[in-house]
């Protein structure tokens, strides 16, 4: 199921018109998992492409394309702007998918298995609130030890330790205020249940490997 009440109408509009995304490119990130899961609105459109790609003809394909492109960065396989008042962003990335990605209007999203390996990964390079957020509510899907094996798997040279430590590691997440930036769903959330059940999973997660050991 896709949950296209999470986006606004400028989001809407745009997706069906990205039609000059390098070859292989799919949707990741927050606003993937939200259109998968259904928990939260999102602001960025984040793109990966497992080729390299030409930053300037793409540039100059968008400029033809839309009304308004803001340069936010551009360099070699990097691509970052605003679109018709959308955040956009594209990257060259070549880490396989774990899964098949779905097919949503004219992209392609990663698998929710993909997204929770990538989150993962952020997080533990001191992630962002909304990633801790993410994090919460792939945990009513899936088992940390799941969503690690799976990192694991994308990423098999990461230490699992790295994630661990990061997955408990609020400092910087604590000061970073979304709250009105985006609108979470379940009116049962709080961050501090959030913080305390990721906490929770990571230390029954390890009492678990102590006994396995």
């Amino acid at each position: 199921m896709i949950y296209r009440n999470i986006l606004r109408g400028d989001q809407l509009k745009l997706l069906p018109n990205l039609k000059y995304l390098p070859k292989g490119s799919y949707m990741a990130g927050g606003t993937a998992l939200a259109l998968q899961l259904g928990h939260r609105t999102s602001l960025d459109f984040d793109f990966y492409s497992p080729g390299h790609f030409e930053t300037e003809k793409l540039l100059a394909d968008f400029q033809k394309e839309f009304k308004e492109v803001k340069i936010q960065r551009t360099a070699k396989d990097t691509l970052i702007l605003e679109v018709n008042g959308v955040s956009f962003s594209l990257f060259y990335y070549p880490y396989e998918l774990i899964n098949a990605p779905i097919d949503f209007e004219n992209v392609r999203l990663a698998a929710v298995e993909d997204i929770a390996a990538m989150k993962m990964i952020a997080i533990s390079m001191r992630g962002k609130r909304r990633d801790f957020i993410d994090a919460y509510f792939l945990l009513k899907r899936f088992s940390l030890e799941r969503m690690i094996n799976m990192t694991m798997k994308k990423y098999p040279s990461y230490q699992q330790m790295v994630i661990l430590k990061g997955l408990i590691y609020f400092h910087d997440a604590e000061a970073d205020d979304i709250s009105r930036k985006i609108e979470i769903f379940d009116k049962d959330f709080s961050w501090e249940k959030a913080k305390k059940k990721i906490f929770e999973e990571v230390k029954k997660y390890q009492l678990s490997m102590l006994k396995k050991d």
